[in-house]
């Protein structure tokens, strides 16, 4: 799929190669296949070898990068207008001709595994994990993105090619533009160069491991040495980000913690987390989301702790906020305040053209929406009503997992 989005503020192009394979087609023995493979694709082509790439778009003063989650990988890059043809280039050759030798795998799993134990190092990281592999029983999202050390130590560098001759080609991908130009231009221009590549014969279909019904709660406690600070986190089963009730749990997120890009400031102030958790005294830091996902996910809220406070009487709190908004309406003023603030979010993450081609790849990867506006269209419309329905259909005892990270050490 090929989609282009005019954009005037600056003579650069920005473009994004989405493709459909992440944590969620892995089976266990390869977790992590798909982000070590990502790692790969900046190792060269023959036509390109490795570093090509980075001098390149280094001498363009372009940007560029790479992500891989449970459900896409993600390649860019931003480049002035005049480079577009360099960008395009670089990423059609990687697509099909990559190049993954023996010697480069075993090079990278060493920066991989010194990735993971970095990640490792964060309490918030270590609990997130174990609790998304207990909220998941059976479909993949349970197992997470980057993968255990001991898969990472013993993927092969044949795993990793047929890996990636099945899931990188074009009819895998979503190629999404946006740039200094006529938005049929710029298609044009990007068919030329990934329309005659070889398609993967070899997809299949896309993983199906619905995940059963939730009877009853979940809880993980995880223990690690330091001086870092107590969390607790819940976890509720969410829908997909095609459901109709999409905007109405992404606006309950910022009732809940406010938004990064808000009038309230990346400490959410306003919002209901921090009234009940930080100004009293109780948590240092909150949080609340909801992630557009292909298939069913999680909604999130964490809570670090103050020192000296017990982790049930921050969860207590925690369960009473959303119980509130499970039953009540949320008042005019309130309503009008998270409004304001999640639309002007999704305003602010569009302003750049890098970011406003990451926000297009997104909503049409997940489904969530045909174009910004569309998703723009469907937050403006969310009422009060419907807020409160999303938190009663989510805010469920049985369908909840609960994790407490407790420092050793740490007896609350």
């Amino acid at each position: 799929m090929l989609y282009a989005l005019e954009a005037r503020h600056a003579p650069v192009v920005s473009l994004w190669v989405w493709y459909h394979v992440g944590g969620r087609n892995e089976v266990p023995g390869t977790t992590g296949m798909s982000h070590f493979l990502e790692h790969m694709l900046f190792k060269g082509t023959p036509k390109h070898p490795k570093g090509d790439l980075d001098r390149l778009l280094a001498r363009y003063g372009a940007q560029w990068n790479a992500f891989t989650s449970e459900d896409v990988t993600c390649y860019f890059e931003t480049v002035p207008k005049a480079r577009f043809e360099t960008a395009l280039e670089l990423e059609s050759d990687r697509m099909r001709n990559a190049l993954i030798s023996v010697e480069e795998t075993e090079a990278e799993r060493t920066v991989i595994v010194s990735e993971r134990e970095g990640y490792e190092n964060d309490p918030s990281f270590l609990l997130g994990e174990e609790l998304q592999a207990i909220a998941f029983s059976r479909h993949t999202y349970g197992q997470g993105v980057i993968g255990s050390k001991d898969e990472i130590k013993l993927m092969t560098r044949d795993g990793l090619y047929s890996h990636y001759r099945r899931f990188y080609a074009p009819n895998n991908a979503y190629v999404v533009v946006t740039g200094d130009d006529e938005p049929e231009r710029l298609i044009e221009q990007a068919a030329a160069s990934f329309g005659t590549l070889e398609p993967s014969h070899d997809l299949g279909e896309p993983p199906k491991a619905p995940e059963p019904e939730q009877h009853g709660e979940r809880r993980v406690t995880v223990h690690r040495a330091g001086g870092t600070l107590p969390i607790v986190m819940l976890a509720f089963r969410a829908p997909r980000a095609t459901d109709s009730r999409a905007a109405a749990i992404s606006a309950l997120a910022v009732a809940l913690a406010g938004t990064s890009t808000g009038s309230d400031g990346a400490s959410g102030r306003s919002s209901r987390l921090h009234r009940a958790l930080v100004e009293t005294g109780l948590a240092a830091d909150v949080d609340a989301s909801f992630q557009l996902m292909k298939d069913p996910f999680l909604f999130l809220t964490d809570a670090t702790l103050r020192p000296g406070v017990k982790h049930a009487d921050v969860e207590r709190v925690l369960v009473d906020e959303l119980s509130k908004l499970s039953t009540d309406l949320v008042a005019e003023d309130e309503f009008a305040r998270v409004r304001r603030q999640l639309l002007a979010s999704t305003a602010f993450n569009t302003d750049t053209i890098t970011w406003r081609a990451y926000r297009c790849g997104q909503l049409l990867s997940t489904g969530a929406a045909t174009s910004i506006g569309d998703w723009y269209a469907k937050l403006a419309a969310v009422t009060r009503e419907e807020i409160r329905e999303a938190a009663a259909g989510l805010f469920v005892e049985r369908s909840r997992s609960v994790g407490w990270f407790v420092p050793e050490g740490d007896a609350s």
